[in-house]
């Protein structure tokens, strides 16, 4: 049986800003949810207990059951539309980061060049070059018409895939890849 493996390819591609908005998108959605999680319900239940402190201050400068309650109620109501629009400041904010980052990369738009070899991939644009062995890879996906191969839990190099020409290419690409991650793992 004959090996018809590659020893290197070559991909060169050009991001858009569609592109960058799917690679930051599927970067967050990696990141840690579960402490994201934990976060809003504690913001959550600690609302009861704050409404709960404004209730019984109201209960002692105040005789009525009605007033008593509706500043439970107004306490309650108003901590969760502070959490509400701290959420959509988070949002917002996390917008603006990613539009900055984008905006203030020289050359984000530019042709880059992708070579992967036996000892790892290079990444080749107008103004820089960076390398990253196989060993420091950890995977590779394809989400949203990337291809992200991973360094480490929450970085990657984001090349589209519409930059592989067809099918055959990608599924080299891939064959490729795997063969690669495959041989730099320790046993």
């Amino acid at each position: 049986m004959s090996n018809s493996m590659p020893d290197r390819m070559t991909v060169t591609f050009a991001m858009t800003a569609d592109d960058y908005a799917r690679y930051f998108a599927v970067r967050s959605r990696r990141a840690s949810r579960w402490a994201n999680f934990l976060a809003y319900a504690a913001a959550l239940f600690a609302a009861i207990p704050v409404a709960l402190m404004f209730r019984l201050i109201g209960a002692r400068q105040s005789a009525s059951a009605a007033t008593i309650d509706l500043i439970g109620q107004f306490s309650l109501a108003s901590f969760l539309l502070g959490t509400v629009a701290i959420v959509a400041a988070g949002i917002f904010l996390r917008r603006k980061s990613i539009n900055t980052l984008v905006a203030g990369t020289l050359n984000a738009f530019e042709p880059k060049t992708a070579v992967f070899d036996a000892t790892g991939i290079t990444l080749t644009g107008q103004l820089s070059q960076a390398m990253w062995r196989w060993a420091a890879i950890s995977g590779f996906t394809s989400e949203k018409g990337l291809l992200l191969i991973w360094i480490g839990q929450s970085n990657a190099v984001a090349i589209p895939l519409r930059a592989f020409g067809d099918d055959s290419a990608w599924e080299a690409a891939k064959a490729f890849l795997r063969t690669q991650l495959s041989g730099a793992r320790p046993a």
